[in-house]
């Protein structure tokens, strides 16, 4: 991730570095307020400010990502191009490797004459967990 930033012009400053380990460790997608609570457990003098204007950055320049969910913009590490799968019912938020969903959104797409926004796409549904506890309850 180190190499990533300075490949990209950008400076390698400790909220940064922090930001991208907080959300490798993390393995999903945060808001901004939940990344400055994390970072400032280590770094209690980064305001949040200073976080969003560094995931601002990130993003413009392809090394984070972001998704709306449940009303907030939540951040992801753009390492591997990827969809999202998220849970409407417990927000479980799951990542596809984009190669094994691509062949099925161009099938589905097949003579629509539209086309995808490229990777990161958003689908909402339920996860087995919350689809299996519906079946325990009825």
């Amino acid at each position: 991730m180190e190499k990533t930033l300075t490949r990209l012009g950008l400076r390698r400053t400790i909220p940064r570095l922090t930001i991208l380990g907080i959300l490798a460790e993390a393995g999903t997608h945060l808001s901004v307020l939940c990344l400055h609570r994390r970072v400032a457990e280590t770094f209690p003098m980064v305001n949040v400010s200073t976080v969003y204007r560094n995931v601002r950055v990130m993003s413009e320049h392809g090394v984070l990502h972001s998704i709306e969910s449940g009303g907030e913009t939540l951040f992801g590490l753009a390492t591997t191009p990827h969809h999202h799968l998220l849970c409407d019912h417990c927000g479980l938020l799951t990542e596809v490797p984009a190669d094994r969903l691509d062949p099925a959104l161009a099938l589905a797409l097949g003579g629509a004459d539209f086309e995808m926004g490229g990777i990161g796409q958003l689908l909402r549904g339920r996860c087995r967990r919350c689809r299996h506890a519906s079946r325990d309850v009825s």
